[in-house]
């Protein structure tokens, strides 16, 4: 009998601090994916290009076994589909949101060599950031 509260004991102790230490650790942040670099320019215009690495398949014999279902050999994720990825993680970082607090205008996007760009400006007021 002893033994059976013994180990009712030793459960619970362990069932609570488990418990704890999962509420002291709260939520994690996700750390931010791309390279976010800032530039301030004359009259306060603020700038900002975000940058990600470009994913390529590697290089592979053409085979039937290499062939999507549809019977195409086309990659995965084309650059279109990774610019708008890279577009929302872009959304989801702190550091914009820090840097832009009302909202930003896209000035250009592209894929090209090794990495996906976005580049971008500040808005001011609060009438742009209605727009």
């Amino acid at each position: 009998m002893r033994t059976h509260a013994y180990f009712n004991t030793l459960f619970s102790l362990i069932l609570i601090l488990s418990t704890l230490n999962g509420c002291a650790s709260g939520p994690t942040q996700k750390k931010p994916i791309g390279k976010f670099e800032t530039t301030i320019k004359a009259s306060d215009i603020r700038l900002f290009s975000y940058s990600q690495p470009l994913f390529r398949e590697k290089a592979r014999p053409i085979t039937a076994n290499n062939r999507r279902e549809d019977g195409t050999s086309k990659p995965m994720e084309d650059s279109e589909s990774q610019l708008k990825r890279t577009l929302h993680d872009l959304e989801q970082d702190s550091r914009l949101k820090e840097y832009c607090p009302l909202g930003y205008v896209i000035i250009d996007q592209y894929a090209v060599l090794n990495d996906v760009v976005i580049r971008g400006e500040c808005r001011y007021t609060e009438a742009q950031a209605k727009q």
